[in-house]
């Protein structure tokens, strides 16, 4: 599903990645770790496409992405790829329950069914009675999980996730969690980039990014 061969990345004349490699297979859960300004969210976003690389191979479902157009990559993404970034990126102009749904409307979702799929999605995360709020309405945390909701309505194919559960109480991450492990159980592969070692035993397979290389951490 990932395929990661030589990654190199760098800036100037220091590398951020140097020859890595990562394999996360369909149905897998992997979680990487690491200090603080190691390149742990610059690995996210090459991985996920966001981001260039100066050699090396990048497949996501048997696909290097570098080979597409810029069209056919924003339709690759759509169409297989979440992301539950750090800054939320929410629409400040939009509710959650539309923040949420608007994945759902760019891939041509009819009106009835992106609304009702939005609607569980947020009753999900504990948001129920949040759907009409607007961003600037909402806790960080509250923020938090209606990005997750977005992340995870559209039942990705691959999920890249960069610290999820940072800014969340133990009972919102719990539900956070849940939703994450309920995509891998349905076949996703998945990556985390988070500082919360105790959710490495939920993980299939476990990294630590140091000196641009990726150490098995179980």
């Amino acid at each position: 599903m990932i395929k990661a061969t030589d990654i190199c990345k760098n800036y100037g004349e220091g590398n951020v990645l140097d020859n890595l490699c990562l394999q996360v297979k369909s149905g897998q859960f992997c979680i990487i770790t690491g200090p603080s300004g190691t390149g742990k969210s610059t690995l996210l976003n090459v991985l996920s496409g966001l981001d260039s690389f100066q050699s090396g191979c990048l497949k996501l479902m048997d696909t290097e992405t570098l080979t597409l157009s810029h069209s056919k990559t924003a339709e690759f993404r759509r169409k297989n790829i979440g992301f539950i970034f750090q800054s939320y990126n929410l629409i400040s102009s939009k509710t959650a329950l539309e923040n949420v749904a608007l994945p759902l409307k760019y891939n041509r979702v009819k009106y009835f069914h992106r609304r009702s799929m939005a609607i569980t999605a947020l009753d999900k995360m504990g948001l129920g009675d949040k759907l009409h709020s607007y961003p600037h309405q909402l806790s960080g945390g509250q923020q938090q999980r209606v990005a997750v909701a977005r992340a995870l309505v559209t039942r990705p194919k691959i999920l890249f996730c960069d610290e999820p559960t940072g800014n969340l109480d133990s009972e919102s991450a719990g539900l956070v969690m849940d939703g994450i492990i309920s995509l891998r159980n349905s076949g996703s592969a998945i990556v985390m980039i988070t500082h919360d070692k105790s959710l490495v035993n939920m993980a299939d397979c476990a990294y630590i990014l140091k000196d641009g290389k990726l150490w098995e951490d179980k």
